[in-house]
């Protein structure tokens, strides 16, 4: 058993767009397929082939691959605020940059798994939540423990551009730290202040939201690093916004630091 956290960020690997030729189907909840990168799909399908002869189940996802939902930063901060009185309390549920977006995530819906932050410990005790902690890690699969709906498949950067598996012995998913991004998103700000954001998406969070490009510009809001990748400079938005930067003592201490301000 490896039931283990290797977590995707979107920092990581970027956004896959709609159109990409490594996005391939899988099974999906109410006869809709859903879409996952090409070797998370493989890996998907294997596992799906011991679990329906272990389980007697046909795996199915009740989400796969979705496109960056938030029009801007200032969408994203209106709606938290919106729905749930402040940016910090929505964060929660809500994520700005989604592992989603890559193709690396899957949402299962069925065996009594789906995409409902009520029902968390329920999952937990199902015995395809049970399998899965057991046998997932087998297949390349690890989990978002805060949602028992919810595994994701890491792979290296390499991997994930070309669609080709690494060279036997040399399969490294990218690491946190392995690439230095160009601006924080919301899955920097949950490493940062240590806290768990879920991507629990129901019906009523459906309705808060509607899809935006795959490549949009840096949005008002977003971190970037100055012409001399010292200092983290903020674009604010029309309520405020924030500045933050990093410095390194040695090789071991990284003291991160971040001031939030609203008009």
């Amino acid at each position: 058993m490896d039931y283990e956290e290797k977590r995707v960020r979107v920092k990581d690997y970027g956004t896959m767009p709609a159109d990409s030729p490594l996005l391939t189907e899988i099974p999906g909840t109410r006869d809709k397929p859903r879409k996952l990168h090409r070797l998370a799909a493989e890996a998907f399908q294997k596992m799906a082939a011991r679990a329906r002869e272990e389980l007697k189940l046909e795996l199915q996802a009740a989400s796969g691959w979705r496109r960056h939902r938030w029009k801007s930063w200032e969408h994203y901060e209106t709606t938290m605020i919106k729905k749930y009185g402040s940016v910090k309390a929505g964060r929660k549920w809500l994520a700005y940059n989604s592992p989603h977006e890559t193709g690396l995530a899957v949402d299962f819906g069925v065996g009594g798994l789906e995409p409902n932050r009520k029902t968390r410990d329920k999952q937990r005790k199902t015995p395809l939540h049970a399998w899965l902690v057991e046998h997932a890690a087998e297949f390349g699969w690890h989990p978002y423990k805060n949602e028992p709906w919810h595994w994701e498949y890491p792979i290296s950067k390499q991997a994930w551009e070309t669609g080709e598996p690494d060279d036997e012995g040399s399969k490294t998913p990218v690491q946190q730290g392995d690439t230095s991004p160009f601006f924080f998103g919301e899955d920097d700000e949950d490493d940062f202040w240590n806290e768990a954001v879920e991507d629990a998406t129901d019906e009523d969070d459906a309705a808060w939201f509607e899809p935006g490009g795959d490549d949009a510009a840096l949005p008002a809001g977003a971190l970037a690093f100055s012409e001399e990748e010292e200092l983290l400079i903020a674009r604010p938005s029309a309520r405020g916004g924030e500045v933050g930067g990093e410095v390194e003592v040695g090789d071991q201490v990284q003291l991160r630091w971040r001031v939030f301000w609203r008009l």
